[in-house]
């Protein structure tokens, strides 16, 4: 039987607000609290100009305040449409743990400090109107490798890891895939990334673990990373079965 199974999706990495990721101590672990948002129907305009409008602005006041390390806004190229689970992955990274929630005198404060003119409510009632969350995962970075770039792509790779197979896979994705990844970042400016999901759990859970390739355009996208294969990712020791 097959310790994993997969499937990917491809991002388009539309805004990276801000950054302060290199604060990051090797004491602390790095989580990315990614929300997962579908656009309702025939407001996808209107979403893009709210997120540029509100979201990010929001987003850089916390960074700012050292709230949170990184904020990403990244939008499906493949799939999309009906077919997307997601529209758009909002990414908000985090030096350790993540903290609960802004309370909403918090949220009021942060509105005001980036000029969002209109109250939480009606930020709030405005999102509704134009999008329904999926869900949202939590996930603890254990390898980063490169920097991503505005403008540049990721395919993500969910993987389905059995009981007791976490260690093995986490072992050989540091040990394998990463020396490629760091070579390949350092020649094509490319980045990699390697978590587990922390939250939500469970074995009924589709996918427990990712890596992320992260290419600079849509051109590298499509030669992927030189490493004498073809086709999708897939390390060849037995490990992958792709959906």
């Amino acid at each position: 039987m097959n310790p994993y199974a997969r499937f990917s999706g491809v991002l388009t990495l539309g805004i990276l607000c801000c950054s302060m990721a290199s604060s990051q101590t090797q004491a602390q672990p790095f989580f990315g609290r990614d929300t997962c948002v579908k656009v309702k129907e025939g407001k996808a305009r209107e979403y893009a100009a709210y997120l540029q409008e509100v979201t990010v602005k929001l987003a850089k006041v916390r960074v700012d305040a050292g709230i949170i390390a990184s904020y990403t806004i990244a939008e499906a190229v493949a799939p999309v449409g009906r077919a997307a689970r997601c529209d758009y992955h909002i990414v908000a990274g985090y030096n350790g743990f993540p903290p609960e929630a802004p309370s909403a005198e918090q949220t009021a404060a942060d509105m005001k400090k980036a000029g969002i003119s209109i109250s939480r409510e009606a930020m709030l009632a405005k999102r509704d109107e134009l999008s329904n969350l999926v869900g949202v995962d939590t996930w603890v970075y254990r390898e980063r490798v490169g920097t991503p770039q505005k403008g540049g792509y990721a395919r993500i790779n969910y993987d389905k890891i059995h009981p007791g197979m976490g260690g093995e896979w986490a072992t050989l994705e540091s040990t394998g895939w990463k020396q490629l990844a760091e070579a390949a970042s350092k020649e094509y400016g490319t980045a990699w990334r390697l978590a587990s999901l922390a939250m939500p759990g469970g074995a009924s859970l589709p996918y427990n673990a990712m890596t992320v390739d992260i290419f600079p355009s849509w051109a590298a996208l499509g030669k992927g990373i030189p490493t004498g294969r073809s086709g999708t990712k897939c390390i060849p020791r037995r490990i992958c079965q792709h959906a």
